[in-house]
């Protein structure tokens, strides 16, 4: 069977739509990975199709290696097929889209693409630069030098980019940085106005940054496992497609990518105007983080340890459970939503969370519990502690599903203890699997020093410990009981029965 090009598109007689060959390059791409080819390059490819926007995407690659993936994608004439897998209304969905906006893929280390790259930079055609570099990409490297070919870091690498279009006197563009980060667009500016300072370049060019250009701070959110692993899965895919493509990912279908901007960047931008579903433009995205984060990281980070210590291993499993997705359903519909719906339409809150659990059942992803629940302590308190002080502030009683939660993270943390090492805690669940628990070197150790406590010494000692919460617990009203009771259940009745208690 022949690998995906365009000559091989021509001679199966492949009928999907493919964005012209000499379109211009209106986008400049720093990465290169699943994430953005299934996300990013897809709303790209599917404005194309809905607009006649008739643009194409430069990929770049962002750090130095012999991965051999601009050869392999360019070789392919940069298409490439995302297959959405998931559930989605209820209804299984699997189907494929041939990608055809990315024109193709440079390695700037080497220097013919370096030269390339920085035509790229100064094209009259160029409006649009994405990124996604990895939370650790937006990044300050005081080692990075103008003349470099190229610098090594993303924000230096971006300023000299944007030096060198403002030198041949091009119109500014718009920068989506996709990291996962916090006021990611503003931070990436914050670190290129740094360079422009070290650099000692002209303020007329720091002013070009502010006025001409778009630093916009967006939230993503979908789940892209990437490759087919299994080969005779990926052999069955490749006949129904009728080409190979080594650069196949899969996503499932839930997507949700907010940009913070107005009305005049939201007319600019050709996926908002296809009126494609999941991406907007909004004043503040500040809100849908906190629904990111509190409904599906929350939910997760909720139910996984006492599931764990039940004897699940997946999360889809889970979700066929009555008890376990009872549990994780009263969390988000009587404690998550009700704190949220002051600051975001309920009716969008509660489809919200109605896909966290289509997405959570995904047929075609096994999500280990435990890669899940690396670092639970600071992802409880980030995601969950927030949510049950707000419910406690605003019920003046407790959530009974996230205290519940809270007893079955300690309990998560120290049943069965065996002992610590270097790679955490090694414990043994009920059924008497063994699993390691991994997490910040003083949560692994405060556990092992308290292995010998009884149960309601245990409580108090991890409630009050303000190096995990960044507050003492004990003094929430009536939590030092619950979370003591439930745990005495978690024990003698297993970490189900807690759950079951708490609806």
């Amino acid at each position: 069977m022949k690998t995906l090009n365009r000559t091989t598109l021509a001679e199966t007689g492949n009928t999907s739509y493919v964005v012209p060959a000499d379109a211009p390059e209106k986008v400049l791409q720093f990465g290169e990975g699943n994430f953005l080819r299934a996300f990013v390059d897809r709303f790209f490819d599917l404005a194309n199709e809905a607009t006649g926007w008739n643009g194409r995407i430069c990929m770049v690659q962002p750090i130095n290696g012999a991965f051999g993936f601009a050869d392999g994608i360019n070789a392919q004439d940069g298409l490439y097929t995302v297959l959405m897998r998931g559930r989605e209304n209820g209804q299984q969905v699997d189907e494929a889209r041939l990608i055809s906006s990315c024109s193709r893929c440079l390695n700037p280390y080497r220097a013919e693409d370096y030269k390339a790259f920085m035509g790229v930079a100064v094209s009259d055609d160029l409006e649009i630069i994405v990124s996604n570099t990895t939370e650790a990409g937006i990044a300050y490297d005081a080692s990075c030098k103008l003349d470099d070919e190229p610098p090594a870091s993303f924000p230096a690498k971006l300023t000299q980019v944007l030096y060198a279009r403002w030198k041949a006197n091009k119109s500014g563009v718009i920068v989506l940085s996709c990291e996962l980060i916090d006021h990611n667009g503003a931070e990436l500016l914050r670190i290129v106005h740094q360079h422009v300072s070290d650099w000692g370049l002209e303020d007329a060019f720091g002013a070009w940054l502010d006025d001409e250009c778009t630093f916009c701070t967006t939230l993503v959110d979908t789940i892209v496992p990437g490759r087919i692993r299994e080969a005779s899965e990926a052999a069955a895919v490749a006949e129904r497609l009728g080409y190979e493509d080594p650069f196949l990912t899969v996503r499932e279908p839930f997507q949700m990518w907010g940009i913070q901007g107005d009305e005049a960047l939201a007319a600019k931008l050709p996926f908002i105007q296809a009126e494609l579903p999941g991406v907007f433009v909004t004043p503040d995205v500040t809100p849908y983080k906190k629904r990111k984060v509190r409904i599906l990281n929350g939910a997760h980070t909720c139910f996984v340890p006492g599931a764990w210590l039940a004897g699940f291993d997946i999360v889809r499993d889970c979700m066929h459970d009555e008890v376990v997705r009872g549990f994780m359903n009263k969390m988000l519909d009587h404690e998550v939503i009700p704190t949220l719906s002051g600051e975001l339409d309920e009716e969008d809150l509660r489809a919200f969370a109605a896909a966290v659990e289509n997405r959570f059942d995904n047929p075609f992803i096994d999500h280990q519990l435990l890669s899940i629940c690396l670092n639970s302590t600071a992802k409880w308190r980030a995601r969950d502690l927030p949510t049950l002080l707000d419910y406690v502030e605003q019920k003046d009683e407790l959530p009974a599903c996230l205290a519940t939660s809270l007893a079955t993270l300690i309990a998560f943390y120290s049943t069965g203890l065996e002992g610590r090492a270097d790679d955490g805690l090694h414990l043994r669940r009920a059924d008497g699997t063994a699993y390691v628990a991994r997490d910040d070197a003083f949560v692994l150790d405060f556990y092992a020093a308290h292995a010998d406590d009884a149960d309601a010494d245990l409580v108090a000692a991890v409630l009050s410990n303000e190096q995990m919460w960044g507050q003492d617990l004990t003094q929430v009203p009536g939590l030092l009981d619950f979370v003591t009771s439930a745990l005495a259940i978690v024990r003698t009745q297993g970490a189900a029965a807690a759950y079951a208690a708490a609806l």
